[in-house]
């Protein structure tokens, strides 16, 4: 292994780019569709291992390991966590450049991961809202005499496109504080939907 230390955006960058399930599947595990596997870490022969969705990680419940992408390959090949990471960062070739970086650099790639940090909870927030927004107004559409039925006719292919514009660039989207503006809107007006005029 190369001989330079990890600092703490490491090893949160190695996670935020690798899935638990891509982890363990590039290490020989065959992850069934509910997410479980037979355990590396003792003689297993029923799928005793969970592999969390969502970048949770892993727990298994017979031996009681648990953890998250690095452990799991720290506790696979008997390595430390920072051997584990660098081995995660060479065999999957992730374009993390972590050797003799000047003090600009390592400023900029902690202001990248912040802007990255920020948009993906702007992601997660505006979905939350529109989706919330969405299923309102879908249901005003069931029944004409609803007082949000106008409404809802009006501002449900509006709340469509807004959401694949969230899923296909949400950075295009959070750059425009109009449309950010108008989320506060609809959030405002998701709180006050069962409020009579």
């Amino acid at each position: 292994m190369k001989s330079y230390h990890l600092c703490k955006e490491d090893y949160e960058e190695v996670k935020q780019r690798l899935s638990m399930r891509q982890v363990a599947e590039h290490y020989g595990r065959k992850v069934k569709r509910d997410g479980t596997c037979l355990c590396p870490f003792h003689n297993d022969t029923h799928p005793s291992m969970k592999i969390y969705p969502d970048d949770k990680g892993f727990y298994c419940w017979v031996c009681q390991k648990g953890g998250d992408v690095i452990k799991f390959v720290a506790l696979l090949y008997g390595l430390k966590n920072e051997e584990a990471c660098k081995r995660l960062i060479d065999d999957f070739s992730l374009p993390i450049h972590i050797s003799d970086l000047t003090y600009k650099e390592k400023r900029e790639r902690q202001k990248q991961r912040e802007r990255e940090k920020e948009l993906r909870r702007f992601r997660e927030d505006a979905y939350s809202v529109l989706k919330g927004y969405w299923l309102l107004l879908t249901e005003a559409t069931l029944d004409c005499m609803d007082w949000h039925f106008e409404e809802a006719l009006q501002e449900l292919p509006v709340v469509e496109y807004r959401l694949q514009c969230l899923r296909e660039c949400p950075e295009e989207y959070f750059a425009d504080r109009e449309a950010v503006r108008r989320l506060g809107e609809i959030q405002r007006r998701i709180a006050g939907w069962y409020d009579r005029p």
